[in-house]
C-alpha cells in the first residue's frame, strides 16, 4: 500500500511540474516575441519618420503597438499564474479585446463585407461584457 501510495505521489508531484514548465516555456517565448514586436513598431517609426509618410504608416505604427500590448497582456496572465496559480480571465478578456480593436484598425470597412463586420461588433460587445462582468480576483 505505502509503495503505491508513493508511485502516486511522485505522480502527482511529476504531473504537477508540466503546466509550471510549459508556461515558463510560454513566457520565454511571449519575451521573445514581445521584443521583435516593438522592435518592429521601433521600425515602422523611423520609416515614417523618414519618408514622411504619415498617412499611411500611422495605422501600422498603431497596428504594431496594439500587438506588442496585446503581447504584453499575456505575458502578465502567465506572470500572474505563477504567483497563485490561477489564470485571470479578465486579463485574457483584455488580451482579447485589444485584439480585436487591433484587427478593426486594419479593416478597410468599404470592402468588408457586412455580415463579417456584424460579427466583429458582436464579438466586441461580448468582450466588453465581459471585461465589465468579471471582476478583477482578489490578491493572495
Amino acid at each position: 500500500m505505502d509503495k503505491n501510495k508513493s508511485i502516486m505521489d511522485f505522480l502527482i508531484a511529476f504531473f504537477s511540474l508540466v503546466p509550471l514548465i510549459l508556461y515558463t516555456l510560454v513566457a520565454i517565448l511571449l519575451t521573445v516575441i514581445a521584443v521583435f514586436s516593438l522592435w518592429d513598431a521601433v521600425q515602422i517609426i523611423s520609416q515614417m519618420i523618414i519618408s514622411l509618410d504619415f498617412a499611411t504608416k500611422i495605422i501600422d505604427v498603431i497596428n504594431a503597438i496594439l500587438l506588442t500590448i496585446t503581447i504584453i497582456v499575456l505575458f502578465e496572465t502567465v506572470t500572474v499564474y505563477f504567483k497563485t496559480k490561477h489564470v485571470e480571465v479578465r486579463a485574457l478578456l483584455i488580451a482579447g479585446f485589444t485584439g480585436m480593436v487591433r484587427h478593426v484598425l486594419v479593416y478597410n470597412v468599404s470592402t468588408v463585407d457586412p455580415l463579417v463586420l456584424f460579427g466583429t461588433v458582436s464579438l466586441l460587445a461580448v468582450l466588453i461584457a465581459g471585461i465589465i462582468l468579471v471582476k478583477p480576483e482578489p490578491v493572495r
